[in-house]
């Protein structure tokens, strides 16, 4: 059976020009073989046979991927700088970066400011939920990377962490599953602590690549 020797998009699309009144014009069908992108283009044979000649597609495809995706994360960039310009109220600035990281950068995300006596303002938001701002009385020591990021000097690197390590106060309420990536990025403080951002995705999400964390620091 041909659907046991090839893949299935291509087979359906065999099957296809199969039902076609004789002569139909035939169009390209594209789709993936393991991790490779392929178009698929049919050629009439003798015996009403179909001849599939396949050219990989792959690199013109990742190279269109790469670019919609720095778009996007230019509007993206842009969007939070107009919109974190438009108040110098530290509060609001805080909630905003927490929900627009939420909504573009992972499924959840928060914002751990520095200290303030014993307590840490901490801003929490997930993606399609509300916003939450609370001063807390934390042990930062409990998340891996947290303490260096709220120090501001010497600069640190983001961080990935092992999610069975963050505690529940990190996790904000009715997140969607039990925590499968987790990124500790500071942010820039001039030298200054400026405070943490913590971006969490659940165990059926994608793992953050390596360019999403470029991107996430560069957010913040």
């Amino acid at each position: 059976q041909l659907h046991e020797r090839v893949p299935s998009w291509l087979a359906q699309a065999h099957r296809r020009i199969g039902d076609e009144a004789p002569g139909a014009p035939a169009g390209t069908t594209t789709g993936r073989i393991n991790d490779r992108f392929f178009e698929a283009h049919p050629t009439p044979a003798g015996a009403g046979d179909i001849v599939w000649w396949l050219v990989d597609d792959t690199d013109r495809r990742l190279a269109e991927m790469a670019l919609s995706d720095a778009r996007t994360r230019s509007e993206v960039l842009s969007e939070a700088s107009s919109a974190l310009l438009s108040t110098l109220n530290v509060p609001r600035c805080m909630e905003m970066a927490a929900a627009m990281a939420a909504e573009h950068l992972a499924e959840a995300a928060v914002l751990v400011a520095p200290a303030q006596g014993k307590r840490y303002p901490v801003t929490s938001a997930r993606k399609g939920g509300p916003v939450t701002q609370t001063t807390q009385k934390v042990n930062v020591a409990e998340v891996p990377g947290l303490g260096e990021a709220l120090q501001g000097f010497p600069p640190v690197p983001a961080r990935w962490i092992n999610p069975a390590d963050i505690p529940g106060w990190l996790v904000p309420e009715d997140f969607a599953g039990p925590v499968g990536s987790v990124i500790v990025t500071p942010l820039p403080g001039h030298g200054v602590p400026a405070g943490a951002l913590i971006l969490l995705r659940s165990s059926t999400e994608q793992a953050f690549t390596e360019g999403e964390e470029v991107f996430a620091r560069l957010f913040a």
